[in-house]
């Protein structure tokens, strides 16, 4: 991370969510039948283990996106535009900076709860800015983003459980043998234009990554 910086910080981001996109709507192309063409290029079930690879990878480059950013600001570096947050700490160098960030007692720090986030930005920062005012203003889409992410990530019993909670908060009932990613490709109800819920979803973080590191 010694070269970056936020405007790298965000692009990368951005690169890495169109790669992610890029990659469901491959999915969806294959596993549509071509005229002439009895049988797809691979199977219902194939596109939606792609779709769910591809919401995964996302959530993943966000929670590297609150790190690799959180640590630059920590640090003293200025975004692109406006001002850059006022610190209550002044770490030396990058090093020190992700060092100061870790919990005490843990190996490292977790990105993954967006409220832990807005925790941690409000001890190094005042009014815990760039981080608390947009993560609490995001906080639905990314607590069920978390909820997505693990429902892929862990076949447990509770993550499994919270995947049908939301799929029944959002369709009305869960469809039998529904998966994550056969979940992310279907339309938003009431969306106009249409849109998926992956992209519902990755369209959220983007717009919250460009709000913390504006351009």
């Amino acid at each position: 991370m010694a070269r970056r910086n936020l405007r790298a910080c965000l692009n990368g981001f951005a690169r890495k969510v169109d790669e992610c996109k890029r990659l469901a709507i491959d999915a969806h192309a294959w596993a549509t039948p071509k005229p002439g063409i009895k049988r797809a290029m691979v199977s219902v079930q194939r596109r939606d283990s792609m779709i769910e690879l591809a919401f995964l990878r996302s959530f993943l480059a966000w929670e590297t996106f609150l790190e690799e950013s959180f640590v630059l600001y920590l640090s003293g570096q200025k975004p692109p535009k406006g001002r850059p947050p006022s610190r209550y700490a002044f770490p030396p160098n990058l090093g020190v900076a992700m060092e100061w960030v870790i919990p005490e007692g843990q190996d490292y720090a977790t990105w993954t709860v967006a409220t832990r986030v807005t925790e941690r930005a409000q001890r190094f920062f005042r009014n815990g800015q760039p981080y608390a005012p947009v993560l609490r203003s995001n906080q639905t889409a990314l607590d069920e983003s978390r909820t997505l992410r693990n429902a892929i990530a862990h076949a447990s019993a509770s993550a499994q459980s919270k995947f049908q909670t939301l799929v029944r908060n959002k369709l009305g009932a869960f469809p039998p043998k529904l998966t994550v990613g056969g979940f992310l490709g279907m339309v938003v109800p009431g969306s106009a234009p249409p849109i998926s819920f992956l992209d519902h979803y990755l369209q959220k973080v983007e717009f919250a990554a460009e709000q913390m590191v504006p351009v």
